[in-house]
């Protein structure tokens, strides 16, 4: 049943909670990346920009290690304020006209740590509220919901910014962030959840890259993290800007149909795990989803037609979603409750795979274009999957 989940009140506080940050988020960075672009005419810089979203996946397995020593829910509290405190600063200075494009790097490279601390407590909460029978429901629902609000968001993002300006734009984004604050502090979370741990910092760091070693499915999963952070889901933040920019012709609300379209697709694609779990077929899944994602990359190189375009990035959607929903969702139910915060950790230091995508992605389209960089990514992706398939055998068994 489709909303098994839903029914029980803490996982819809939950699921609030997330929808509001994730409209914020997809939002802010629409309206950034065409700022930066717009005053710097530079893919390269744009590129560097993208990046220092995800700075603090360098510290994440650190912050996994402050999730499964400290409580839960002040955890969740801090990291939002932060996003809202952020916001506020950046409409406080666009409404003064005081704002300047080295205030946005700054500001986004904090809201970057709060970012990776963001995406562990989000995997690790999931647990905490839902029972161990419902995880491929509640991911799936959870992950169609934000693809929602990824859908929406640029849509209102654009929108605002092409037609009343950036402090519009960050009007909404403030108010969801607050949302997402209220939700939170709604959340009851089992006391279970301040497990005390004594053991050093680098005792728990060597712990858990000791277990991720010994369990061949764990290690699959967090290279297939990196690698399609690096190709996939950098396309977004970067390329997809500058295709719309300088190859479409179309402007920023014309960016947030495009982003629109990406997500419809993720929406169906999570939304069918979510109703169907039957249909999620694990590692086997998992990695025939990850090359056919990669090989629809490669048709956005041969149209400049923005419905055809729009269609394609649809498709990509669906298969971004099977890939992602089904690989949070065997994290979770592989790696046990004491490990599962350090794990999450170390698979959100995996996402810095994305900020070295938005480098690379920026350098190349700065000089070759945005196709070839497309392309180079792609082609990595598809050698990558290739491997691990090869390689790793255990994660295409693994249910």
């Amino acid at each position: 049943m489709l909303f098994k989940s839903f029914k029980q009140k803490n996982f819809r506080y939950f699921l609030f909670g997330e929808s509001f940050l994730q409209i914020g988020d997809i939002a802010e960075m629409l309206v950034l990346a065409w700022v930066v672009l717009e005053r710097t005419e530079n893919p390269a810089l744009l590129g560097i920009f993208a990046a220092l979203r995800f700075l603090g996946t360098l510290a994440s397995p650190f912050y996994g290690v402050w999730v499964d020593k400290y409580n839960h829910k002040a955890l969740l509290l801090i990291g939002r304020f932060v996003f809202a405190l952020m916001s506020f600063i950046l409409l406080v200075l666009a409404l003064t006209n005081l704002l300047e494009i080295w205030h946005l790097f700054i500001i986004i490279t904090i809201s970057g740590l709060a970012r990776s601390f963001r995406n562990i407590m989000r995997e690790v909460l999931t647990a905490d509220v839902i029972q161990p029978n419902l995880y491929a429901n509640a991911i799936g629902l959870t992950r169609s919901t934000t693809d929602l609000m990824n859908i929406l968001g640029p849509l209102l993002g654009g929108f605002l910014l092409k037609y009343y300006g950036i402090s519009a734009s960050y009007i909404l984004i403030l108010s969801v962030y607050i949302g997402s604050m209220i939700s939170g502090y709604m959340l009851t979370l089992p006391k279970s959840n301040s497990r005390p741990n004594q053991i050093s910092m680098w005792e728990n760091l060597k712990k858990v890259s000791k277990y991720i070693k010994m369990n061949q499915v764990i290690c699959g999963l967090l290279v297939m993290a990196f690698i399609v952070n690096f190709t996939m889901l950098s396309m977004k933040d970067v390329l997809l800007t500058v295709f719309a920019k300088e190859i479409l012709y179309i402007g920023p609300d014309g960016l947030g149909t495009l982003i629109a379209s990406l997500f419809t697709g993720a929406f169906i694609g999570s939304l069918s795990i979510a109703a169907f779990t039957t249909f999620q077929r694990g590692g086997r899944f998992l990695l025939i989803s990850s090359f056919l994602w990669h090989s629809l990359g490669i048709l956005l190189l041969f149209t400049t037609n923005v419905t055809i375009f729009m269609m394609i990035l649809f498709s990509i959607g669906i298969f971004q979603s099977y890939v992602m929903v089904t690989m949070a969702t065997l994290l979770i139910k592989i790696t046990p409750a004491k490990m599962r915060g350090r794990v999450m950790g170390v698979r959100s230091l995996a996402i810095y795979g994305l900020p070295l995508g938005l480098l690379t992605a920026g350098f190349i389209s700065n000089t070759f274009g945005a196709p070839t960089a497309m392309l180079i990514q792609v082609i990595i992706g598809l050698c990558i999957t290739a491997v691990v398939t090869l390689l790793l055998r255990k994660l295409w068994y693994v249910k």
